[in-house]
């Protein structure tokens, strides 16, 4: 009987003995979700305002891109112009080349006759005195006109000499608009990629942090069922101590057995029985093969890079567009160099620049960048040909073509690594 009652109390013992750390743990559990949850919301909260600046950024995104289709209106409009105006040159041109032979002609003629010569015969050869003053008049309408081609031929090379002028004025004037849409465009692209970086790194750690309370609210989950177990064992437990300690007080009560004597147990301590160890589940890992990033083609040949870009002549040019449809200057020259080396060189000049090094434009060759403006200020790229050929996306209304030196010549060339 006594050793029935031993074992339930020592089943008392070990239940008690192990609900305590459960209560613990859960309580402790308890404390990260409420740490997580508080994290969360200052997480929702760093979302919201990083939601808020993005939409800022946006909004002067839109800002600068309605900027910029002033710019290329007023890039269309100027690119018209100077066609004019090298038009009016060639007219103007060829109309001096014309008179040129002219007035020698005419110098030749007057070397040989002489101006007053030719008075004094129209005068002597004349019949009368009418006829002399006509022939007097119509050599001095003879020598008026000369004149008058000469000061003609003055005023045409005069205006020629202008309209040179004004076409340098409006071709520094497209660079400078193309810089400056250049500019705008790295703007751009910084200003929203730091913000999306921003939003998408807080989004991913609120995330994560909610991956945690999930972990441990399924961890709390799993503590009380423990504890409710452990409940359970202990009421049972507690309910056959009861049970033996009601059957041992019957039957001293009816005397059934002389007492026995009084011989007191050795002193053994009870042996410390720790609390069962829940053995910790470990979920097996799982051998995840590694996504890799496919390296690209080690030194891509020019001619892989000319090719990928003759296959987009004719595309339409537009501003900020990178492909695969419509192109702007280095929008074109990214997405080439994407498809056939698998590399991102910049969505705008100036970090394309730094994509490799210079080399002197004599020695340019198929596949290297061709560069407009200063460094850190350029405001067009090409794709070299070879030679004095390129490939690029000029400007608004216009396509992807073949250039030449000789009409639009670049400043530096770099070589991609």
């Amino acid at each position: 009987m006594k050793k029935k009652i031993l074992s339930a109390l020592m089943i008392s013992t070990i239940t008690l003995s192990t609900v305590a750390p459960i209560m613990v743990s859960a309580d402790n559990i308890d404390n990260k979700i409420e740490q997580s949850d508080k994290k969360i919301n200052d997480l929702s909260n760093k979302a919201a305002s990083a939601e808020a600046e993005l939409a800022s950024v946006r909004a002067n995104i839109d800002s600068i891109r309605s900027e910029a289709t002033k710019l290329q209106t007023q890039q269309v409009k100027l690119n018209k112009d100077v066609t004019q105006l090298n038009k009016d040159i060639e007219v103007l041109t060829q109309r001096i080349s014309k008179r040129d032979a002219t007035i020698k002609e005419q110098a030749r003629s007057a070397q040989v006759e002489g101006t007053t010569t030719g008075y004094v015969e129209a005068v002597l050869s004349s019949e009368s005195v009418s006829d002399a003053i006509t022939r007097v008049a119509a050599a001095s309408k003879l020598v008026s006109a000369s004149n008058d081609l000469m000061k003609q031929q003055e005023a045409d090379k005069t205006e020629v000499e202008i309209k040179k002028d004004s076409t340098e004025e409006k071709l520094e004037k497209i660079n400078q608009n193309a810089a400056e849409l250049e500019s705008k465009k790295g703007e751009l692209e910084d200003q929203e990629l730091h913000q999306v970086v921003l939003v998408n790194g807080i989004a991913a750690e609120k995330e994560t942090e909610q991956g945690k309370k999930s972990t441990y609210l399924k961890q709390k989950e799993d503590a009380e069922k423990k504890r409710a177990e452990q409940a359970r064992q202990k009421a049972e437990s507690e309910r056959l101590a009861a049970e033996q300690q009601t059957q041992k007080g019957s039957k001293d009560d009816a005397g059934q057995q002389p007492t026995a004597p009084s011989n007191p147990a050795p002193s053994n301590p009870a042996p410390s029985n720790p609390a069962p160890s829940v053995p910790e589940q470990t979920v097996p890992e799982q051998n995840v093969p590694e996504q890799t990033v496919p390296t690209p083609p080690a030194n891509a040949s020019g001619a892989a890079i000319v090719a990928e870009a003759q296959r987009h002549i004719g595309k339409p040019y537009v501003w900020g567009a990178k492909g695969p449809d419509t192109f702007d200057c280095s929008g074109l020259t990214r997405y080439v160099y994407l498809q056939v080396t698998g590399r991102d060189i910049g969505g705008y000049t100036v970090p394309q620049e730094s994509s490799g090094v210079r080399v002197p434009l004599s020695q340019a060759q198929p596949g290297d960048l061709l560069f407009w403006g200063s460094a850190g200020g350029t405001h067009h790229v090409a794709i070299s040909t070879g030679g004095s050929g390129y490939i690029h996306a000029p400007a608004p209304g216009q396509t992807v073509t073949y250039g030449s030196f000789q009409w639009f010549a670049p400043d530096f060339a770099v070589r991609v690594l």
